[in-house]
Parts: structure tokens; sequence; C-alpha cells
């Protein structure tokens, strides 16, 4: 028994040896930074300027500051109109992609091309395809009839849908491989007891495949849900939050508060109400992953 418990306890400190430099990144590199922006949103702190207490002002300032409200209001419906679409093609994808061949395993390799650029990449090639001028994209859209105006980015009824367009054309691929590895991972017996019931192919996709696949779509939707609120690089490099305010999600309002107007406090606690909005997203998710709903039969 000694001896057993002496190798458990060399085992454990092996263990936290191992562990020791993820948790020295961890806490230099993201509790740190966390702990700090609380901190310094409690001051007055423009960019290389003295720090004053200001007790929490920053936090009653945002209520008044209605370019922010706004930006929320946009970005949450950026994040509703990217992710529901992205959810509905990528399940279609996936399932188009769930027979086994040489050919489908090209296409699926194929698909993950737009996720592999970096957002400014995308953003600066999708800004020349909307060019109100020579963009390819504008020219079609207005060869089929469409009234866009000046042109998609310049407009701004279309700016926001026009960058929507952009968010999915980049992660659709990337919602749509997650699903399908999700769908690889079903278990066949249900399906085969389905097919002797004589349930048909809608049948089994909405009363097996669908629940079955909950845990995967909700993975899914978690994942492109706290992405889509950090969306920055593809606004900068295409509107920079123009026509006005069309596009300026909070991200990008973020920026402009402490980056363009120096004032570091008042973005520290514009990004702390970011952050509380993602970590709260990421609770609901998590408890609807993990609550129980009963079997799915």
């Amino acid at each position: 028994m000694p001896r057993r418990s002496s190798s458990t306890g060399h085992y454990k400190k092996r263990i936290a040896l191992f562990l020791l430099p993820l948790t020295l990144y961890m806490l230099a590199f993201f509790l740190y930074p966390v702990l700090y922006d609380i901190y310094i949103s409690f001051f007055d702190y423009s960019l290389g300027g003295a720090k004053t207490p200001n007790y929490g002002a920053n936090y009653l300032k945002m209520l008044a500051d209605d370019q922010f409200g706004n930006s929320l209001w946009l970005t949450g419906l950026y994040i509703v109109a990217c992710v529901a679409s992205q959810l509905a093609l990528g399940t279609g994808i996936a399932l188009l992609f769930t027979r086994e061949s040489k050919l489908m395993s090209f296409f699926r390799t194929l698909i993950l091309i737009p996720t592999v650029f970096t957002p400014l990449v995308v953003g600066l090639v999708w800004k020349a395809l909307y060019h109100p001028d020579m963009g390819a994209l504008t020219y079609y859209i207005r060869a089929i009839g469409l009234d866009i105006g000046r042109g998609p980015l310049v407009e701004r009824h279309l700016a926001l849908l026009a960058l929507i367009v952009v968010d999915i054309w980049e992660w659709t691929p990337l919602m749509a491989i997650i699903i399908l590895a999700g769908i690889k991972s079903l278990p066949t017996d249900p399906y085969e007891a389905a097919m002797l019931d004589g349930a048909d192919q809608l049948q089994m996709f909405r009363y097996l495949t669908i629940p079955l696949l909950r845990p995967t779509l909700l993975v899914a939707v978690l994942i492109r849900t706290l992405d889509a609120i950090k969306t920055f690089d593809i606004i900068f490099a295409t509107t920079n939050g123009g026509p006005g305010t069309a596009t300026t999600l909070a991200n990008l309002r973020i920026y402009e508060v402490g980056i363009q107007q120096l004032d570091v406090g008042y973005a520290a606690a514009l990004s702390n109400v970011l952050l509380v909005f993602g970590v709260a997203l990421g609770i609901l998710f998590i408890n609807a992953l993990y609550a129980r709903k009963g079997n799915v039969v």
C-alpha cells in the first residue's frame, strides 16, 4: 500500500509538471489581461496620460452612449443573421457530403478554402468585388436588374447585409464540417429500426437526425456565435463602420473609443460589457448542451 501511494503521488506530480506551462500561459495571456481590463475600466485613463479613479462612472457613461447601444443592436442582428444562415446552409452541405467517395473527399477539402484566408484578406477581396464601379459582383448584381444604388457597401440599407454575405461565405464551410463530423458519428441502429418501420428520409431527418445531432449543432452554433461577437477585421477592411454608423459593430466601436479617441478606460468598460455578454451566451449554450431531455427514440 505505501508503494502504491508513493507511485500515485509521483504520477500526480508529473501531471502537474506537464500542466505547468499551460497554466502559466493562461495566467499570462488570459487571466491577467482580463483582470487588468476590469481594473482599468474604473479609471479615467487616456493613453499616455495619468489614471484618475472614477468609481464606475465609465459604466454609467455607456448608458447615455447611443452609438454603443446602436452597435450592440447591430451586433445582435449580425450574429442572428450570420449564424442562422450558416446553420441552415451548413446542415444542407453536410447532408450532401455524407456519401463516401474520392470525389466527395476532394469537395470536402475544397469547401474549406474560404476558412483558410484571414478575415482581413477576405475583407479586402470582397471590398474589390463590391466596388461601386469596377467590382465584378456589383456588375453582375446590376446585370440581373437589382437596384443597389451606388453599391452594396455604399448604400446604408445594404452595407450590413453585404457584410453578412461575406461572413456566410467564409464560415459556412466550418459549420458544414462540424455538422458532417456529427452526422458521421451518429449510431446506425435507430435508422435501421426506422427503415423497418417504414419511415421515409424526411421523417428520419426530423425525428432522428436532428434530435441526435442536437449536441453537435449546439457546439457549432456556440463556436460561431462567440466568434461573430468578435467580428472586426472584415468590417475594418471593407467599410470601417460606414456608411455613417451602419456597420459599426460593438468591437469596432470599442476600437474607435480606445484607439482613435484614446479613451482607454471607457473602452475597457465597453469591452467588459461585451465579455459579460459572451460569457452569458456561453453559459446558456452549455446549460442547453448538458440539459437532460430524455432519451431520443
